[in-house]
């Protein structure tokens, strides 16, 4: 099906308020989908394809086997690594919504547990390489929408870090993972990234997993970072933008921990104001 006919076809669909009953097989359509979930197209890519598959995946419109498929589908080489490593084109858009397709199936599987330890670690292996290879850290692309990896890939991180599967180093991994993105110099971030990928980091902290010295380790190396200490020879614009983004990363995860009392928080909440230099 080429792009023009799935756009009229889910035009029609959101006039039934993407109802599945309305289609013969819509898993199907799915496949049709994800052969265009990166068209640069932000109404057919946006509101159309990612908003009918993210509808029927919470309304279980999908068998286990099928939502496994299109687990896999969304992880592999043609879809969230897709020409990883370009900057400027538009084959973001198929890795940066390949990987918005992980939260609402993650979050079906903490309601009926279809995923094994096996498949959250190859989650978990595919996530954090695609963050680290992730070049194309553009938010909003004028008159082609959102790319917004950084966000993106923040709710993936936040929704694979509440797996029961997931253990102490597969947690550091993931933190280690999204402070990447968190230490990024390419550009200065100004669509809430920050904000997503303090929640993110707020989900992993919450499982209380990490010691307090892998904690003040990982809070010393974005300082380090943020000071120009270990700016690895990058332009003054690039370490002026990495120090900036993670301010707001670590002002962002403050404010959103500043009233939790559970644990490792009141721990977090010194070592963040001693790195930002706020006196209590």
């Amino acid at each position: 099906m080429d792009a023009i006919t799935l756009k009229q076809h889910l035009q029609q669909l959101r006039a039934v308020d993407f109802a599945a009953d309305q289609v013969e097989q819509p898993y199907e359509l799915s496949m049709h989908m994800m052969q265009h979930i990166g068209n640069p197209d932000p109404v057919l890519r946006d509101e159309l394809i990612y908003v009918t598959l993210a509808t029927w995946i919470g309304q279980n419109v999908f068998s286990d086997e099928q939502l496994k498929n299109l687990l896999d589908i969304a992880l592999d080489d043609k879809h969230l690594f897709y020409r990883i490593g370009e900057q400027g084109t538009d084959s973001v858009f198929t890795r940066t919504f390949s990987v918005l397709l992980l939260p609402p199936i993650l979050s079906v599987d903490r309601q009926r547990s279809f995923l094994q330890q096996e498949d959250m670690a190859r989650v978990l292996e595919r996530l954090t390489t695609y963050l680290k290879g992730e070049k194309d850290v553009r938010g909003y692309v004028e008159d082609k929408g959102w790319a917004h990896a950084p966000a993106h890939a923040a709710d993936a991180v936040e929704d694979l870090a509440q797996s029961p599967y997931l253990e102490s180093a597969d947690l550091q991994e993931l933190l280690h993972a999204l402070s990447i993105k968190v230490m990024e110099p390419g550009v200065a971030y100004i669509y809430d990234e920050d904000q997503r990928m303090a929640q993110a980091a707020v989900t992993i902290l919450r499982r209380n997993l990490l010691k307090q010295a892998e904690l003040a380790e990982w809070i010393e190396q974005l300082q380090s970072k943020r000071s120009g200490a270990t700016n690895d020879g990058g332009t003054l614009q690039e370490v002026s933008q990495m120090s900036l983004n993670i301010r707001l990363f670590m002002q962002s995860l403050y404010f959103v921990i500043q009233d939790d009392k559970a644990e490792p928080f009141p721990a977090v909440r010194l070592l963040l104001l001693k790195a930002l230099d706020v006196r209590g």
